[in-house]
């Protein structure tokens, strides 16, 4: 029963695009760092009324675009023989520049949320993986590998912008957490009740206490102080929870209907800002949490609602973009019957990257959906 669990668990985690947490992913003298890093400054540009140029590529050499460089940029990853190269790509200007090169398959690259470092995942083998991290000049700044590994989920922590904490599974599911820090380039082993763990203020971490003996639909959600290992409940019962700067997202509360509540809460204080509902789909023993981005600069969330609840197996009626404001509680359809597909939107909020390869820019202002790269 556990096995299917984490099967499971880790399909979702890749369906809602959650680095892995899993999210788990991928050396020289790292910068001294403070412990109060700076955030970039905030770019309300109104740079969308420009003409956004297109990635024009060989079908065969294309992989992925993988994240936000700055407002203005993005970074996209190419294979080249047995390695992959990551550019750059000015979404004005349509000047290309090669970021990174690596005699290995890169799979994906992950900012931290000053976009000052950025988090480098390869495929070493099928049973090696690797974590390295760059700085926003594309030096190497810190590397660790995962031995007897299949797959990794990972995340930054969003309150100190250098620390991750990364699970590795092995080929029988059981898995390994890591508490990584960049400046110190350390890899702490740490026990932890669930693979998919996200960073807390304080030191702490939080995690979902499945019952993975009887799957349940929701459980509670603990946090564990890093130091002192004390363990306490912040909730009761939810499906899904993410961590960000100074805020804290959760869906739960699930009706007889298939109705749950998508919650933001405040940090440190954990009060209630604004809620809304919406229906949820239902797998195997959990809930389907469609894709979803929050935008920490402009406190938007952008997420996909299915029509109505039900069984996500056989369903067929599309999906709705959303908009939540979470500081004024307004709630908006931007597009309807779209696919639902991973979202990850620009530094400053103007753009989202849209789709599987994150080959499309939806840009909400406008709800405009743009392609952004032709194949040949």
């Amino acid at each position: 029963m556990k096995k299917i669990f984490w099967v499971v668990c880790i399909i979702i985690c890749f369906m809602i695009g959650c680095q892995s947490p899993p999210h788990p992913k991928e050396v020289s003298n790292a910068p001294a760092l403070s412990n109060q890093e700076k955030q970039k400054p905030f770019n309300p540009s109104n740079f969308h009324k420009e003409p956004l140029k297109k990635l024009s590529l060989p079908f065969d050499q294309f992989s992925t675009v993988s994240e936000w460089f700055n407002d203005e940029t993005i970074l996209y990853i190419t294979n080249e023989g047995t390695g992959s190269v990551v550019h750059s790509f000015h979404l004005i200007s349509g000047e290309i520049e090669v970021f990174y090169k690596s005699e290995e398959l890169i799979m994906s690259v992950e900012a931290n949320k000053t976009y000052d470092m950025f988090l480098v995942r390869s495929a070493v083998s099928s049973t090696e993986g690797k974590l390295r991290v760059l700085s926003d000049k594309g030096e190497e700044l810190a590397e660790w590998k995962f031995d007897n590994s299949i797959d990794l989920v990972y995340s930054w922590n969003p309150f100190s912008a250098q620390e991750l904490v990364v699970s590795s599974f092995k080929e029988d599911w059981s898995y390994e957490t890591f508490l990584l820090d960049v400046h110190n380039k350390s890899m702490i082993k740490k026990d932890v009740a669930d693979p998919f763990v996200q960073w807390l203020p304080n030191e702490e971490i939080g995690y979902i206490d499945w019952n993975h003996e009887m799957p349940a639909l929701e459980a509670p959600l603990y946090a564990e102080d890093l130091g002192t290992e004390e363990i306490r409940e912040l909730m009761e019962s939810v499906v899904m929870f993410h961590t960000y700067d100074n805020q804290l997202i959760t869906a739960g509360s699930v009706d007889d209907v298939g109705t749950a509540s998508y919650s933001f809460y405040s940090f440190p204080e954990l009060e209630v800002m604004h809620s809304y509902e919406a229906p949820l789909l239902t797998l195997y023993s959990n809930y389907f949490i469609p894709y979803y981005d929050f935008e920490e600069n402009t406190k938007m969330f952008y997420t996909f609602e299915s029509t109505r609840p039900g069984n996500a197996d056989g369903y067929s009626d599309g999906f709705q973009l959303i908009s939540f404001d979470s500081k004024s509680g307004e709630k908006k359809v931007l597009a309807k019957d779209l696919e639902n597909a991973p979202l990850k939107c620009s530094p400053n909020g103007v753009y989202c990257l849209y789709g599987y390869q994150l080959e499309q820019i939806i840009i909400p202002s406008t709800k405009e959906i743009v392609n952004l790269v032709e194949l040949s």
